[in-house]
C-alpha cells in the first residue's frame, strides 16, 4: 500500500476526533474538499466556519458544500484566516484544518502568506478545546511555501514547551520538496 497523501492522512486522524455536534473550522476552504469532508463529520447539529480571501474559493466551496446537500451546517467568510476569532468563541473548537499555499487550477501567485498563517495559527490554539486537534499542510514545493513551511514548523515547534503533542509526516526521497501534513493536539 502506498503512504496516503497528506490530505488523505488528515481526514483519517480528523474523523476520529471529531464528533456530531462539534463546532470546526476549515481555515483555507479552496475549493471545498476539506469543508465537505468537516460538515460531513460533525452531523446535522455541529457546525464549519470556512474562510478563505478569495471569492474565486468562497464561490467553488459554496458549490461544493450545496451539491452534498450540507449547506445548513456550513458558515463562509471571505476573510482572512487570521480573523477567524471573531466567529467563534474561545475553547469551542474540536478542529481547524489548514491546507496552505495557492488555489489548484487558480493564480498561483495568491498564496497564503505566511504574516497571516502565524496570526492563524496563534487565533486557533485559543480556539480550540482541550483535546482539540490543529491539522496543516504545508507546500514547500513553490517559492513562498518554502518560507512558509519552516515558520509554520517553527511556531509548532515552540508550541510543545506549552504541552501540545505534534506530528510531522511527509515523503522522503521524492524529487521535489514534497508537502508535510503537521497535526497538532492541544493539552
Amino acid at each position: 500500500m502506498v503512504p496516503p497523501r497528506p490530505t488523505q492522512l488528515a481526514h483519517r486522524i480528523l474523523r476520529e476526533a471529531i464528533l456530531n455536534g462539534d463546532t470546526v473550522i476549515d481555515a483555507t476552504a479552496g475549493h471545498g474538499h476539506d469543508t465537505v469532508f468537516l460538515a460531513e463529520c460533525v452531523g446535522a447539529s455541529g457546525r464549519v466556519l470556512a474562510f478563505d480571501v478569495q471569492e474565486i474559493a468562497i464561490q467553488s466551496a459554496r458549490t461544493k458544500v450545496e451539491m452534498a446537500g450540507l449547506t445548513c451546517r456550513v458558515e463562509f467568510h471571505q476573510t482572512s484566516h487570521a480573523r477567524m476569532a471573531e466567529h467563534a468563541q474561545a475553547g469551542a473548537v474540536s478542529a481547524v484544518m489548514f491546507n496552505l499555499g495557492y488555489l489548484p487550477r487558480e493564480n498561483h501567485a495568491l498564496t497564503t502568506m505566511t504574516s497571516e498563517t502565524l496570526k492563524a495559527l496563534a487565533a486557533a490554539t485559543d480556539l480550540l478545546k482541550a483535546g482539540g486537534l490543529l491539522s496543516v499542510i504545508c507546500y514547500p514545493g513553490h517559492p513562498s511555501g518554502v518560507a512558509e513551511t519552516a515558520a509554520v514548523e517553527s511556531w509548532l515547534d515552540a508550541q510543545t514547551a506549552r504541552g501540545w503533542r505534534i506530528a510531522k509526516y511527509g515523503m522522503l526521497g521524492t524529487r521535489m520538496p514534497s508537502p508535510s501534513l503537521f497535526v497538532a493536539r492541544k493539552t
